[in-house]
Order: C-alpha cells, then structure tokens, then sequence
C-alpha cells in the first residue's frame, strides 16, 4: 500500500500556488504551431453543381442551360455541336400514339390459349397479335395482361431522364 502512495506522489507535477485556496491556478497556454498557407490552389476549387429539375428537362430540347459559362471548353463544343442545332423532337413525327391520332383499340381475346393472347387493331388500321410481355414500339405500349374480353396495357412517355408509365385497360366492344 506504501508502495503505491510513493508512486503516485512521485508521478505527480508540483504547481505553484495560487495563493488562495479556492482561486484556481493559472496554467501557461501551450505554445500553438502556427503553419503558413498560402492561397488556395485554383485547380482544386469545386465549381457550383450544376442542378436541373424534372420540369426543365420536360421542356423544351433547345431551352438554354443555366450556367453553361461553367462548362469546360471541351463540354461547351459538344453542348454547342450540330446535335445541338437540331429541331426539337414531336412525338406526332416520331409515330408515339397521340390523343389526336387513333387509339389502339381491343379487336378480340384468346383468353384460354397457352399464351393468351388477343387481336388489336393499330391506328394505321392493321390489326396484330399480342401476348403478355409483347412491346408495341411507335406506340409506345408494352402488354401486360390478356384476360378474357380485356387487356391490360402500358403506355410509356419519356420525360427526360425517366419515363412515365400510365396503366390502361382495353376492353372490347364487340364479344
């Protein structure tokens, strides 16, 4: 037990007094290494992010972009190159079904062959035979279902950099 008195008494530091008992002592600041910078180097400053939101990439193809003084020289060529000068897309050219074009419409199911499959007429008025998983291209519709007098399709919208997926169901007229 003395042994370990000794101990700690000898690992203790000795401070001068503060000259009261209830007033704290004064301890010398410990000395601060100060390091000289100098400016901070330019090609490691992060430019602002470039930021667009869903409703300005709907827009309009030849909108300009904010912050194109950002752009890198190689970046603002291909943003300016002859892709850029091209006419806007419409989706009445590019042969997606619009409103006021034909809809696809339900001809007939076969409900109860392996696959079922159904009959439906095109708005350019030919008629083709789909199954479950089948993709109608310039009409933007993927089949999802074939039950008996009804088809459950998927109309598909690009809307920048995603897509918007709208549920139909086609019903047939005649049974």
């Amino acid at each position: 037990m003395t042994s370990m008195f000794w101990l700690l008494l000898g690992a203790c530091e000795s401070m001068p007094t503060s000259g009261s008992v209830f007033s704290p002592a004064s301890v010398a600041a410990p000395a601060q290494h100060v390091v000289a910078t100098g400016a901070a180097d330019p090609r490691f400053a992060e430019p602002e992010p470039f930021r667009i939101s869903s409703e300005e990439l709907a827009g309009d193809v030849e909108s300009k972009v904010e912050g194109a003084d950002m752009l890198d020289p190689v970046d603002a060529a291909v943003g300016s190159g002859p892709a850029a000068s091209l006419p806007p897309v419409s989706s009445a050219s590019s042969g997606v079904a619009v409103s006021a074009q034909f809809p696809v419409r339900l001809v007939s199911t076969m409900a109860q062959a392996q696959p079922p499959r159904a009959v439906l007429g095109l708005p350019d008025g030919s008629e083709i035979v789909v199954s479950p998983g089948s993709v109608l291209g310039p009409e933007a519709l993927v089949v999802m279902a074939v039950m008996d007098g009804r088809v459950q399709v998927a109309r598909v919208r690009a809307a920048g950099d995603h897509a918007q997926i709208e549920s139909v169901e086609l019903t047939a007229q005649y049974r």
